[in-house]
């Protein structure tokens, strides 16, 4: 059964749609502006190549909340937390990635990884955090639908 690629619960409270029923999430929306107003000119200029690239895959949104600034696609496939001198951004995917750049994995789910990689400069936006990004846009814009076909993909790429 194909999903529907539209919201389909309206948070009673701040009025935002998620595809699924009472998603976790933060009501309290703040600015772009607010959310980097703290960062230095250079960690702006991190964030705002980081939505050129992920424009690169598609329609998403970004959601500065309190704490971080949420990126959507069908459902969240990534956060960006700010700092002064960097960013970190912490993307969701099917799999477990071991590798040196990541600096944390926390398993949310048994189909959901979010790997945290820090970004200092815009260099850091190279091709295989762009490959990683892309798949996790892949799996916000397919929601569990994405994870079940990564998932099977995974399955045959093993034997």
């Amino acid at each position: 059964m194909k999903q529907s690629s539209q919201p389909t619960w309206r948070c009673p409270e701040c009025g935002r749609r998620f595809a699924r029923k009472s998603q976790t999430h933060s009501c309290k929306t703040v600015s772009l502006e607010s959310q980097l107003a703290a960062a230095s000119p250079e960690v702006t200029r991190i964030y705002l190549a980081l939505e050129r690239v992920i424009r690169e895959f598609g329609q998403f949104t970004a959601v500065p909340t309190k704490t971080q600034i949420t990126l959507l696609a069908r459902t969240t496939f990534a956060g960006v937390t700010v700092r002064k001198n960097w960013l970190n951004i912490g993307f969701i995917l099917t799999r477990e990635i071991d590798h040196p750049r990541i600096r944390r994995v926390e398993r949310h789910s048994p189909r959901a990884c979010v790997h945290t990689v820090q970004l200092r400069s815009e260099r850091n936006l190279d091709s295989q955090l762009r490959d990683w990004l892309r798949e996790a846009y892949q799996v916000g814009k397919l929601g569990s639908a994405g994870k079940r076909a990564s998932r099977s993909k995974e399955s045959n790429n093993e034997g």
